[in-house]
């Protein structure tokens, strides 16, 4: 036998519709902006003005001469942020160039500053395109990692940058005091209004087309020691993070993000300075398979996990479609 069914009171919701969802009204009072431009950071890589055979294969990489219109289009759009990386040239074992006036990349953050001055830059700080071996540190000649050489090079190009207009740092090989040699050496240099923001990177294979394209494979060799382990990353990330903030980081960045979402969550949970998710350039193929919409809802996802900023080669691709949705 059938229960009778209980009439509805005027007024009330059909059954299984709720009604904090159910009117159009009532959705715009409670909405929140899942994801807006200025949520993500463009990766801007600067090539040489000659061809390149990976020209192309990436958003954001471009020869110096393209930088100012590129920065120019991505404002447009809403993107507040850039991170630069140079192409060296004139590479030795030292990474002399690095550290040259009037360099690649010296001349890249005048160009994103002369064109677009309120854009957030984050630089690279790190050996491996400017180092013959690709490594991003210097060698001992018994093949053991030259801390205090490294140390040197890194915080020569941090000041160099700075003086150049950079408004953040970004030291990218994981040696513990690294932090603490750039921050002082910022703050000797007068730049004590420059942030530093060390990765937290974890060894992958989503690295591959960015380290093709910029020559910064390394000659022998892997950098798996300067980089956690994946197994692990829930647990070391957490650590090296304490030890980053220790030493003087203002923000964190972590790369990759598309396998390590559970990661980014807990070090939201765990720290309170600002987390960059870093969409690394081998989730660029992954996003561009997903489409401009899916692109959108999956960064839209890292923000919801805890990113604060999302620095993504889809960055231009997904503030065009949030402008046009919102139009």
């Amino acid at each position: 036998m059938t229960a009778p069914t209980r009439p509805r009171a005027p007024g009330s919701a059909p059954q299984g519709v709720n009604p904090s969802r159910a009117r159009q009204a009532v959705r715009d009072l409670y909405a929140r902006p899942a994801l807006v431009p200025a949520d993500l950071s463009a990766p801007l890589l600067v090539l040489p003005g000659s061809p390149h055979p990976g020209n192309g294969l990436l958003p954001g990489a471009v020869p110096l001469g393209d930088v100012p219109r590129t920065v120019e289009r991505w404002a447009r759009l809403g993107i507040l942020g850039v991170k630069v990386f140079a192409y060296g040239h004139d590479r030795d074992a030292k990474g002399s160039a690095a550290c040259a006036p009037g360099n690649r990349m010296v001349r890249a953050i005048a160009a994103v500053k002369d064109r677009v001055p309120g854009m957030a830059l984050t630089t690279e700080v790190c050996g491996c395109s400017w180092t013959d071996h690709g490594q991003c540190v210097l060698r001992a000649p018994g093949g053991d990692i030259d801390l205090p050489s490294t140390f040197r090079l890194m915080k020569r190009m941090a000041v160099l940058h700075a003086d150049a207009g950079a408004d953040v740092v970004s030291p990218t090989a994981m040696l513990d005091g690294s932090v603490r040699a750039v921050r002082t050496a910022l703050d000797e240099a007068g730049h004590r209004d420059v942030g530093v923001n060390p990765n937290l990177a974890l060894h992958t294979t989503l690295y591959g087309p960015f380290k093709e394209l910029m020559g910064t494979d390394p000659a022998a060799g892997n950098r798996r020691g300067l980089q956690l382990e994946p197994a692990r990353a829930d647990r070391d990330t957490l650590v090296q993070a304490h030890r980053w903030v220790g030493e003087g980081a203002d923000s964190l960045t972590l790369q990759p993000v598309m396998t390590a979402v559970d990661v980014l969550t807990r070090l939201h949970d765990s720290q309170h300075v600002p987390i960059v998710a870093y969409s690394t350039s081998g989730e660029w193929s992954a996003l561009r398979a997903l489409g401009t919409e899916g692109a959108a809802e999956y960064t839209a996802m890292l923000k919801r996990a805890g990113a604060d900023n999302v620095l993504t080669f889809a960055a231009e691709q997904v503030a065009a479609y949030l402008e046009a949705s919102r139009g």
